[in-house]
């Protein structure tokens, strides 16, 4: 290493490579900022995230600088080698508890209510089902900003700030009497729902795993399964006791107890921010211990990248691509069909003879069909194509429709129901990792926040157009059939979603400011 002024000129080896790195420093912050790295061959280009984020917690920072005051208040910077797992899945666990807490305004739970809710209010279903689209219109206009504030402010405060918002809109609902207010407070809940929590957690776990990365989206919607059965249960058991007015408070305050505390305290950006490797791997260390190396997970063998992850895609790059476009559009018929069946499923049982205990147990089997399948689904999607995986959630979701129709007694509702649990599952988990796999972890927020646009598209119109073909024929077999052919055509278009491919690749150093 050599100092010259305010540059610092570093030589980093990691196997039987090695590479010149290229740092200014910044006096008013104590600490040297990585500008360039070498390629070779005369050739220099900005370094990559992972690199910046470990030159600036290993090299020359003194601890009085600001950024080290900033690592020190983070809790995890202190506990990462406290827990005998990889930190990350501590990251896992504590940014879990949002997607637990994010069910609160889920169909589900709005299911369940839907009917006792129009009995005691006198609103129709076309009325209360509409709650839900309009907060997905608002997370329509709201999805590309919370992606933008997740890249530049980081997620865990998006996150803190949603959980805080999310159990305040749950309270306000117990004294939400008229149609207004009511469509206020909950398109809140479901803005939170749509955006800030999918979004901002799925994109941590992406930037902390790579190789693991299904998995890791898999726990995390398992406890989000989990907290829809949960909620399920509780709206159904206190609303048959005490009515809707407690069913809000407790619902309220389960999301302020649960889940403010550990997404507060214990996540982190990403591994490279408290001097750790994707997936817990190591870097490789030369015999020379006056250098080491960067723990870039590009340069760790056994962490085989996907092409996003090898050259991440920045958003202007990701909008000029087929692929981007067409994942929209996956998103929104996904969604535009099984929005639909979850917002109707419980009325519809009621309509074939259930009691309400029974439509909501039978709803309840979903989510623990779904708690299994999330697991399934990260496992597939680390071994297969993800493409491949998203066209079996298709698959499933019209043999799931057309179940629906077919479905008769009390057994028939029951595996109706746990077929569309294992889509619920598949529609989080497959989306979530395809995005990551294809455009890289740098500025996924920013991606995903744009992609969610065809989600909360067909979120905002599938239910609604689903109610009124019910006000026209008094059935649901004419929307049915409807989903299970765009279900259906959807398996074979996204076989078409392949990998992105750069139309013109940037020229070495064209990064470099």
């Amino acid at each position: 290493m050599a100092v010259l002024g305010r540059l610092i000129i570093l030589t980093i080896r990691y196997g039987s490579q090695s590479q010149i790195c290229l740092a200014k420093t910044r006096p008013k912050l104590g600490f040297p900022r990585v500008v360039c790295v070498s390629l070779g061959c005369g050739q220099w280009s900005r370094p990559s995230a992972s690199a910046k984020a470990f030159f600036k917690n290993k090299f020359l920072r003194p601890k009085s600088s600001f950024g080290g005051k900033v690592a020190s208040m983070l809790l995890a910077s202190r506990l990462r080698d406290t827990f005998p797992i990889y930190y990350g899945w501590i990251v896992v666990a504590a940014s879990s508890t949002v997607v637990f807490a994010r069910m609160a305004p889920a169909i589900t739970t709005l299911t369940v209510l839907i009917f006792p809710m129009s009995l005691q209010l006198g609103w129709s279903r076309t009325l209360i089902a509409g709650s839900v689209s309009a907060g997905a219109i608002a997370s329509l206009v709201l999805s590309p900003v919370v992606g933008w504030a997740i890249d530049r402010f980081g997620a865990r405060p998006v996150l803190v700030v949603s959980v805080l918002a999310l159990g305040a809109a749950m309270l306000s609902l117990a004294w939400a009497t008229i149609p207004l207010t009511f469509y206020f407070a909950f398109a809140a809940g479901r803005v939170v729902f749509h955006t800030s929590a999918p979004i901002g957690v799925s994109t941590v776990a992406s930037r902390w795993f790579i190789r693991k990365r299904g998995r890791a989206i898999g726990v995390i919607f398992l406890i989000g399964a989990v907290g829809g059965i949960v909620y399920t249960m509780v709206a159904s058991l206190v609303v048959e006791n005490y009515g809707l007015k407690a069913t809000w408070i407790v619902i309220g305050l389960m999301v302020l107890v649960i889940s403010a505390a550990p997404s507060l305290l214990f996540v982190a950006e990403s591994p490279e921010d408290i001097g750790l490797l994707p997936d817990g791997d190591e870097p490789e260390i030369t015999s020379d211990k006056s250098e080491a190396p960067i723990p870039d997970s590009s340069c760790v063998q056994g962490t085989p990248l996907s092409d996003g992850d090898h050259s991440p895609w920045l958003l202007s790059e990701a909008v000029r691509s087929r692929t981007f476009w067409l994942l929209v559009f996956m998103g929104f018929t996904c969604f535009f069909v099984h929005t639909s069946i979850g917002v109707h499923m419980g009325a519809y049982f009621r309509d074939m003879g259930l009691g309400a205990t029974s439509a909501a147990m039978a709803v309840s089997v979903s989510w623990i069909v779904s708690a299994i399948s999330s697991l399934v689904w990260g496992w597939i999607t680390d071994r297969v194509q993800v493409r491949h995986a998203y066209c079996w959630v298709f698959l499933v979701q019209a043999g799931s429709t057309l179940y629906l129709l077919l479905a008769g007694g009390t057994m028939g509702v029951f595996l109706a129901s746990a077929l569309v649990g294992v889509v619920s599952a598949g529609s989080n988990v497959v989306p979530a990792v395809i995005y990551a796999n294809y455009f890289g972890r740098s500025s996924l927020g920013k991606i995903r926040g744009l992609g969610e646009v065809g989600v909360l598209l067909g979120q905002a119109t599938g239910p609604v157009i689903a109610g009124i073909f019910f006000g026209l024929q008094g059935v649901y077999d004419t929307i049915f059939v409807v989903f299970m052919v765009l279900a259906l055509a959807c398996s074979l278009l996204v076989l078409k979603a392949k990998p992105p491919a750069r139309s013109k690749p940037l020229p070495a150093g064209s990064n470099v400011k």
